[in-house]
C-alpha cells in the first residue's frame, strides 16, 4: 500500500467517524433530556388558563400548586412551585424521601 492507500482510507473512516457522531448528538432530545409528557391533571389544570396563571391539581403523591406554563410548541399544564427531586420523580426510583 502506498501513503495515497492510507491517505485515502483515513479519510474516509474520519467521514464515518464524523457521520455516525452527527447522527448521535442529532437523535437527542432537545436539551438532552428525556422528560416525560405532564400527566393528563396538570393539563386539565390550564386548559381555560392563560400562561402564568395560578393553577393546582391533585394527584398520587398529593395537591399540587404552581403556575400555567409551556415549552414552545407543546400545551399549558400545570408546572408545580416545589416539584419533587427528579430522581425521586423517576419511576423505579430507589431514591427514598
Amino acid at each position: 500500500m502506498t501513503i495515497r492507500h492510507f491517505a485515502r482510507a483515513r479519510l474516509g473512516l474520519t467521514t464515518l467517524a464524523t457521520a455516525l457522531l452527527t447522527a448521535c448528538a442529532c437523535a437527542q432530545p432537545a436539551g438532552g433530556h428525556d422528560r416525560p409528557p405532564p400527566p393528563p391533571e396538570a393539563l386539565a389544570a390550564c386548559k381555560a388558563a392563560a400562561a402564568g396563571a395560578a393553577c393546582n391539581f391533585n394527584s398520587p403523591h398529593g395537591a399540587v400548586s404552581g403556575s400555567c406554563w409551556a415549552p414552545e410548541g407543546k400545551p399549558l399544564a400545570c408546572k408545580p412551585t416545589n416539584p419533587p427531586p427528579a430522581a425521586a420523580a423517576r419511576p423505579g426510583s430507589s431514591a427514598k424521601p
